[in-house]
């Protein structure tokens, strides 16, 4: 009985923890349509829950997407690296720049085509800063 009561215990905690890392991601669409002049988007703010989580985990593309995270008050202040040219799915880490970070700061997810001619196409993902 001891057994499958620590049994039990571990288990919930593994559950608890796992929800608990997933509740920090946010979800986003990107919709790329027309020329590459003016096709950069921008996710809503998010908060940073906990230090060196920053990532995208976009859904599979056929066109490569670039993607970094820019403060609230500029789309084109980077604040960490640029993670370029992805066409997979799967989770990728950005790296914060020096004196950015930090949690209970807020920051927005960017992407924009990485080639310049493109056809239209929408990619969707989850993310976190």
């Amino acid at each position: 009985m001891k057994k499958r009561i620590v049994s039990f215990v571990a288990v919930m905690s593994l559950v608890f923890a796992m929800s608990a890392t997933a509740a920090f991601a946010a979800s986003y669409t990107f919709k790329f349509e027309g020329s590459f002049i003016g096709s950069l988007k921008t996710s809503s703010a998010q908060t940073v829950q906990t230090l060196n989580a920053a990532y995208v985990n976009p859904s599979a593309s056929a066109v490569p997407t670039t993607y970094y995270l820019c403060t609230t008050t500029s789309n084109t202040t980077n604040v960490t690296n640029w993670i370029t040219d992805v066409s997979t799915s799967g989770k990728r880490s950005f790296t914060y720049n020096s004196g950015y970070g930090g949690v209970n700061n807020q920051y927005k997810l960017a992407g924009y085509p990485s080639n310049w001619d493109f056809v239209d196409y929408t990619v969707t993902g989850s993310w976190s800063p």
